[in-house]
């Protein structure tokens, strides 16, 4: 046991001396985080991205950015660079099962080629999003590669986006994954090469890798990694026993979690009890066991959380939640009562743009509060991210931070759902559908 306390001692010092060394060195700052746009993918990531490949981007440096990603991510298809043009946001027609929407990045060259690249940080994917960009680039293009690009290279809902019908999309063949935790974090390092003596341009890209590092939770730096691994395999002790010391750090991380939906639903009752029922995925459910599957990477164990009841509107009932999410969101919306598994939207969500437009006008104000429409989804009246921050599939310092002082922290984030609770309660009395 000594051992293992010795252990635990020295990384947590290891720990401390690499953060004050890279607060001296001001590593730790990050314009993105500043201004608060970690997650956006289409302000931030898709147009960053779109820049650095655009050979008439902002940066002057022609086409070089956009050859070294033929040169890594092409499968054999040769691009032109030079006559590239580069378009965020190609709207393609309106959706339907098989066609349409919008492509995050579209490259084409003089010759009709095509690079065509689905930008996922934290949205989920939509109902054949990539069949509807494969038949756009099947009929509009000479020869095309599409990529979906996601923070670790996986399509988490492929049956949902691939395959439509009898129709299969294939990963390899149809369409190609890029991670940004390995593959655009070294695209970005060769061009940040290519740069060295351009400063605005150099630093404007590390800025974009660090955030990159922040969201892959990659922050360790090269010499502390290098040191932690070398204090564990230097210690046949430690080499014996790393499989429970790795099974013990995943039940406390799921553990962790646990004890932060117990207290919000302790420090909420006395104000809004959470809704236990089957019309959402409750995230303490026994049977389920969401958690455990969040961390065991099941894609059905995303976007749960808790409920709370805001104001019954006769068929209708208008609901606050609090989901997981990187980072946790809060919003709230409308919900059918009673349905059956014919209601596909009804069921869960209503589509509340198209069918509570007077609702909406009414609590317009609601931005006040900070809350958007969910553009993404079309789930939501009002959406926000939960503050303080959490991200608990990465467990980044300011997460790790907040939970160590988790009675402070969850009595905030309840304090903050109870009063916004409060005024959507008050907008939307007496209103029945």
């Amino acid at each position: 046991m000594n051992e293992f306390q010795f252990l635990f001692d020295k990384i947590c010092l290891l720990n401390q001396t690499y953060k004050k060394l890279e607060d001296e060195k001001g590593e730790n700052y990050n314009l993105f985080k500043v201004i608060d746009m970690t997650s956006n993918e289409t302000g931030v990531h898709s147009a960053f991205l779109a820049d650095l490949l655009n050979p008439k981007g902002m940066h002057h440096m022609g086409d070089v950015f956009l050859k070294l990603f033929t040169d890594e991510f092409l499968n054999g298809m040769f691009f032109s660079t030079e006559t590239a043009t580069v378009e965020r946001e190609k709207y393609i027609g309106p959706v339907t099962t098989t066609t349409g929407g919008r492509l995050d990045i579209l490259i084409t060259d003089v010759d009709k080629k095509a690079i065509i690249i689905e930008n996922k940080i934290y949205a989920s994917d939509q109902k054949n999003q990539l069949i509807r960009y494969h038949n756009y680039a099947e009929e509009m293009t000479s020869e095309h590669e599409l990529f979906y690009l996601s923070l670790d290279g996986i399509v988490h809902d492929e049956y949902k986006t691939a395959k439509c019908g009898d129709k299969e999309l294939k990963e390899g063949v149809n369409y190609f994954t890029l991670s940004y935790e390995n593959d655009i974090l070294r695209w970005l390092e060769l061009c940040r090469q290519k740069v060295v003596n351009k400063p605005l341009i150099r630093e404007s890209i590390s800025h974009y890798i660090n955030l990159i590092k922040y969201l892959t939770n990659q922050t360790l730096s090269k010499d502390m990694e290098k040191e932690l691994t070398n204090l564990i395999l230097e210690n046949p002790i430690y080499i014996k026993n790393l499989g429970i010391i790795r099974q013990s750090i995943t039940m406390s991380v799921i553990e962790l979690q646990r004890r932060f939906w117990e207290l919000l639903k302790e420090k909420m009752e006395g104000n809004y009890p959470v809704i236990e029922d089957n019309t959402y995925k409750y995230a303490l459910d026994k049977k389920k066991n969401r958690i455990k599957g969040f961390y065991g990477g099941m894609p059905n164990n995303r976007r749960y959380g808790f409920e709370f009841l805001v104001n019954d509107c006769g068929k209708y009932e208008i609901r606050y939640a609090i989901r997981i999410d990187e980072p946790m969101v809060c919003g709230f919306f409308i919900r059918k009562k009673q349905y059956d598994s014919n209601d596909v939207n009804l069921g869960r969500r209503i589509s509340t743009r198209e069918d509570f437009g007077d609702l909406i006008e009414k609590i317009e104000n609601i931005k006040d509060l900070g809350y958007k429409h969910d553009d993404g989804g079309n789930w939501y009246l009002g959406v926000k991210d939960l503050t303080p921050d959490l991200r608990f599939k990465t467990l980044d310092s300011e997460t790790l931070f907040n939970l160590s002082k988790m009675d402070d922290t969850v009595s905030k984030i309840a304090e903050s759902i109870t009063n916004d609770i409060n005024t959507i309660k008050q907008m939307t009395q007496n209103l029945s559908y």
